[in-house]
């Protein structure tokens, strides 16, 4: 059980806290290498060969101008030739493709409404919807009716708030600089600012057309990878879970099998302390002294064959001191303490009653005891 603990360990540590580390070392590092260079610069690292065309609301030539910082501009595209051709004749004759030029309607600064402020940091992941309730709320217009941008920065006197500032401009008066321009709504791909009046203002640049809303095959490629990712995740979930399923109970059978195995070894093991407990008891009761099937063949050697035992006790009043008490009768009673005493497992053998007559039997009935001796002697018998 204790190696599919540290399995789900490793897979926590590995496929969450590490996870996360990777993610937001990885947004710091993008942070903290763009702060290394200037908005020019990082423009032209991340340039990927488009051109920049610009029309100025207000400007009499309505003409768009390219702003590329290439050697040799291009000459601008004057709202005649847009009239009598179209705008992608027009850039191919300069000999840009239309995917490769991103059109910006630019408007003087005081035409846009600009909004100011604060959210908290937290609150940045449902930006869109606060946005667009603040049009409604806090602004003369309504949400159909302008186009809107806007810029974050974080304030350093509140680390836990996100400054905001919301860029309108409503759409009659694009609508308005666009005319004799040659240019229609679907043809911007952004709009800007002139330039920005207030110090510390930062003027967004606003997506438009084909920029602000990703065509529709973009869409269902996007709605697709979306559905495959959710799948493709479900189906890892499901294996995972499969894997670990399959694993705990794998684990559990084989501890139910070491289980079992250990229970055979424990018995046996038991077993064998049992018999060496035993074998320990016979070896101290040898130790000790002759055993009762010993003594018992030693009494039959030294009765004479005209005596028989009716009973026969071995005990131990003493530890370490046994005496064998004998009861029976015998043709002549008298010389049996000598042979006992000359017995090499007895000594001190005594009469402990007087010898009676059976005159029926024509024997003498006798009692006699004996001490047995701790260690007999050798080669006695």
């Amino acid at each position: 059980m204790a190696s599919f603990a540290d399995a789900f360990k490793n897979r926590r540590l590995f496929e969450g806290e590490l996870a996360t580390a990777a993610r937001r070392g990885w947004a710091l590092y993008k942070v903290e290498f763009c702060a290394c260079f200037s908005k020019e610069t990082l423009s032209w690292l991340f340039d990927r060969g488009d051109h920049r065309l610009v029309l100025r609301g207000l400007d009499a030539s309505r003409e768009l101008r390219f702003r590329d910082n290439a050697s040799a501009p291009l000459p601008p595209i004057l709202a005649a030739e847009l009239v009598g051709s179209s705008l992608e004749a027009a850039l191919a004759r300069r000999g840009v493709a239309r995917d490769a030029a991103n059109i910006v309607l630019e408007m003087p600064r005081e035409l846009f409404f600009v909004r100011r402020f604060d959210i908290p940091a937290a609150a940045e992941q449902t930006l869109p919807q606060l946005l667009q309730a603040d049009i409604e709320r806090k602004t003369p217009f309504r949400a159909a009716d302008v186009i809107h941008g806007h810029a974050l920065s974080r304030r350093a006197d509140a680390p836990g708030k996100i400054a905001v500032q919301l860029w309108l401009l409503r759409r009659d008066i694009v609508t308005r600089a666009l005319e004799g321009s040659g240019l229609g709504w679907d043809d911007l791909d952004a709009l800007a600012s002139e330039r920005a009046d207030a110090p510390g203002e930062e003027a967004p640049v606003i997506a438009l057309g084909r920029h602000g809303e990703p065509p529709q095959w973009f869409r269902k490629a996007a709605m697709g990878l979306a559905a495959a990712a959710v799948l493709l995740f479900a189906l890892g979930a499901g294996i995972l879970a499969w894997r670990q399923d399959t694993a705990e109970k794998d684990l559990d059978e084989r501890i139910a099998e070491l289980s079992k195995r250990a229970g055979a070894v424990r018995k046996t093991a038991d077993e064998a302390v049992a018999q060496s407990s035993l074998l320990k008891i016979l070896h101290e009761e040898r130790d000790r002294g002759p055993s009762f099937a010993d003594i018992w063949e030693e009494v039959s050697r030294i009765l004479p064959d005209g005596a028989y035992l009716t009973e026969l006790r071995l005990s131990e009043e003493k530890p370490g001191e046994r005496q064998v008490d004998l009861v029976g009768f015998a043709d002549s009673a008298v010389g049996l303490p000598a042979l006992f005493d000359k017995s090499p497992m007895f000594a001190e053998a005594s009469l402990t009653a007087p010898i009676t007559p059976n005159a029926q039997d024509k024997k003498e009935a006798f009692s006699l005891r004996a001490r047995v001796r701790q260690k007999p002697a050798e080669g006695g018998k």
